[in-house]
C-alpha cells in the first residue's frame, strides 16, 4: 500500500468520479483506476461499486474512507512539519546565555520567535571560561560573546563594536568621585568574566597591562561578574548601553582617559548544519 493509492482513493471517494479524481490529482484516469484496483486486491475487498451511472462506495469502502482520513491527514502534517524543519522554520534552536543583562540580544530572539513560532527556543547557561569549548561540544548552537580571533572554527554574525565604561557599586569609595584617571583605579580589584584569552583582559582594561599587582576578580560568568560589582567587590568594565540599563545599585565612574571597546556578536560553528540556526542567521542579516 502506497500513500499515492490512499490519496487517489480519497479523491474518488469524495467526488464519486474517476474522471474528477483524475483532474484533481493531475493523473491520467487509467492510472487512477489501476492504483485503486491494486489497492482493492491488496485489501481483499472492493471499495467501490462500478456501473454505467458512475461509482459508489461499498459499505466496507465507506468505513475504510472514514478510517483512513485521519491517517492521510497525519501523513500530511508529518510531511509539512518535516519540510518546515528542513527549511529551518521549525525545529529547535539552543542559545548560550552568559548575561541576563544582554537585553538588546534578547530582542533579536523575540523577533525571531515572532517570525518563526514553530521553532522551539532553548536557553542554556554559557560559562565565559569554557563557552567556546561548549560551543564546539554542541551544548548550544549559537551564543553572544566578545569576538575572539583565536577561537578555532568559530564564525560570527551581527558583530557590533561596543564602547566600554567602568562601573562600580553605588557604595564604592569612588562612586561620587569626579575626574578620575585610570591610575586612580589601580588599588581596587577589577572584575572580569573569566576567559581563555588573557588578551581580552587587557583589551578591557588596557591600563592593567603594566600593573600586575592590581587584583583581578575572575567570575564564572557575566551574571556573577555583575553580582560581584553590585556587592562592591571591585570595579567592572561593561558596554555603555548595558551600564545605562542598570539600576540605582551601581553607577558609571567618571574616568578621564579610559578608552576601550569590544567587538561583540553571535558566535556559531560554520559546520553546524541545524536548519533552525541557518534561518536565525538569515534573520539576523
Amino acid at each position: 500500500m502506497r500513500t499515492t493509492q490512499l490519496e487517489y482513493f480519497k479523491s474518488v471517494a469524495r467526488t464519486l468520479s474517476f474522471t474528477r479524481a483524475s483532474e484533481e490529482c493531475h493523473v491520467a484516469q487509467p492510472a487512477i483506476s489501476q492504483q485503486i484496483k491494486a489497492l482493492e486486491d491488496e485489501l481483499g475487498f472492493p471499495l467501490f461499486v462500478r456501473s454505467t451511472k458512475g461509482v459508489q462506495l461499498t459499505a466496507a469502502g465507506r468505513a475504510y474512507y472514514h478510517d483512513t482520513l485521519g491517517v492521510i491527514d497525519a501523513l500530511d502534517k508529518s510531511a509539512k512539519r518535516a519540510r518546515a524543519i528542513a527549511q529551518g522554520s521549525a525545529g529547535v534552536l539552543t542559545v548560550g546565555v552568559a548575561n541576563s543583562a544582554q537585553t538588546a540580544y534578547f530582542d533579536a530572539l523575540r523577533g525571531f520567535m515572532a517570525s518563526y513560532p514553530e521553532v522551539e527556543l532553548r536557553l542554556a547557561r554559557s560559562r565565559s571560561l569554557t563557552q567556546f569549548q561548549e560551543l564546539q561540544d554542541g551544548a548550544y548552537d549559537i551564543m553572544v560573546t566578545a569576538v575572539d580571533d583565536g577561537a578555532k572554527a568559530v564564525s560570527y554574525a551581527a558583530v557590533e563594536v561596543n564602547e566600554l565604561c567602568i562601573v562600580a557599586s553605588a557604595n564604592h569609595p569612588l562612586a561620587n568621585a569626579k575626574g578620575l584617571v585610570p591610575s586612580d583605579l589601580l588599588s581596587f580589584p577589577h572584575i572580569i568574566a573569566d576567559c581563555e584569552s588573557q588578551a581580552l583582559v587587557y583589551q578591557t582594561y588596557p591600563y592593567l597591562e603594566g600593573s600586575p599587582e592590581t587584583p583581578l576578580v575572575r567570575a564564572e560568568d557575566q551574571d556573577i561578574a555583575l553580582a560581584d560589582m553590585i556587592m562592591g567587590l571591585g570595579v567592572e568594565a561593561m558596554p555603555v548601553h548595558v551600564a545605562q540599563e542598570l539600576g540605582a545599585d551601581s553607577c558609571i565612574l567618571d574616568v578621564v582617559g579610559y578608552r576601550a571597546s569590544l567587538a561583540v556578536g553571535w558566535a556559531y560553528l560554520a559546520s553546524n548544519d541545524n536548519p533552525a540556526l541557518a534561518k536565525f542567521l538569515e534573520f539576523l542579516n
